[in-house]
């Protein structure tokens, strides 16, 4: 008998934000517009389980769909063996042509977000991307589960644009280019409805991780320099490097693994000594950030600013990152740096 060829992962995603942000609205938006023929499941994350979004959802639906609820007002502590036990009864049994995971509004993100990563590693799920909702109302909120949204998001969207006002917008577009890692896409919507050009890269296969950043041309900067970058270079342990030159100053970015973790201690040893840089053959970055993950479920972002190390928890998810800016003039040794975040992972 022949073997059953293995199915390929279902596509997923997470929509995220605060309370009224307009996460089901979106999602009502999309079912409707989907193909009918196709069906979706819907992984709804209440307080209650009353059920009023869910009913919302299903009203919208054009076709095949099914809307799940989880109640228990975070999927990731009260609801998450539910959450878990839905994920894997669609993998073995169901396999729907997409999954669209919307948390509570009062839920934090990065527990959604590891369960999904865990079964794309175990080939069941791709996970296309996070696209996370700030309404005006939240755009200057320093509540730690929207400061999770901004974090998280692979999409950052300023939704309900249409009742911003500048000051808000203006707030939105400066904190949303500043954040590390940068996101694939920034931009607006209105009425629910997710702009075309989003749209289309998250529903035709593209994922938003490796697409290029979609930002509105109105919000593009002007490229007034040339940008050098270098190939891609692969190093151990399932490591990436990709060089930059840009305005006289050299640097780089690497990713290693989610599943590597890095030394806390020797991290901000080698960062916050000159000596330690100097022996390793390095000077001080003009630049430096990083996500990285230090522990079993603790992730940190870490930067660098006017000699001084700061380290603070993120909700930062999908793999650990580095970027380095080296002052103007300065010597690059790519393969000096790559020994220096070396010595830095744990065993």
């Amino acid at each position: 008998m022949a073997s059953r060829a293995p199915a390929k992962p279902i596509p997923a995603w997470v929509v995220t934000g605060p309370l009224g942000c307009g996460k089901t609205t979106l999602i009502a938006q999309w079912l409707a517009s989907k193909e009918p023929s196709e069906n979706w499941v819907v992984l709804l994350n209440e307080y209650s389980d009353a059920g009023i979004d869910a009913l919302t959802v299903a009203a919208a639906a054009r076709g095949a769909y099914d809307v799940r609820l989880v109640p228990g007002g975070c999927l990731c502590c009260a609801g998450e063996a539910d959450f878990r036990r839905n994920l894997g009864e669609l993998v073995e049994q169901v396999h729907p042509a997409g999954i669209l995971v919307e948390p509570s509004g009062i839920g934090h993100p990065g527990g959604i977000v590891e369960e999904l990563l865990a079964h794309e590693a175990a080939g069941g799920i791709q996970l296309r991307g996070v696209i996370g909702l700030i309404d005006p109302a939240h755009v200057s909120s320093t509540d730690e589960n929207v400061i999770a949204v901004r974090e998280i998001a692979d999409a950052l969207v300023l939704s309900k644009a249409d009742v911003a006002s500048a000051a808000e917008r203006e707030n939105f577009w400066s904190s949303a280019r500043g954040l590390f890692p940068e996101k694939s896409w920034i931009g607006e919507m209105q009425g629910g409805r997710l702009p075309p050009v989003l749209l289309e890269t998250v529903t035709t296969g593209a994922s938003l991780r490796a697409a290029a950043r979609l930002r509105p041309a109105a919000h593009q900067s002007e490229r007034e320099h040339a940008h050098d970058e270098s190939p891609l270079v692969m190093l151990e342990r399932g490591a990436e490097r990709r060089d930059f030159h840009h305005l006289g100053r050299h640097g780089a970015r690497w990713i290693f693994p989610r599943a590597l973790a890095f030394s806390e201690t020797r991290l901000l040893s080698l960062l916050s000594s000159d000596l330690a840089l100097v022996d390793a053959g390095l000077c001080r970055p003009e630049r430096f950030k990083a996500v990285l993950r230090v522990d079993e479920e603790q992730w940190l972002l870490v930067q660098t600013h006017g000699g001084r190390v700061s380290m603070q928890t993120t909700a930062w998810r999908r793999d650990n990152r580095l970027e380095v800016q080296l002052p103007v003039g300065a010597r690059w040794d790519a393969a000096a740096w790559d020994r220096l975040w070396t010595r830095c992972l744990q065993a």
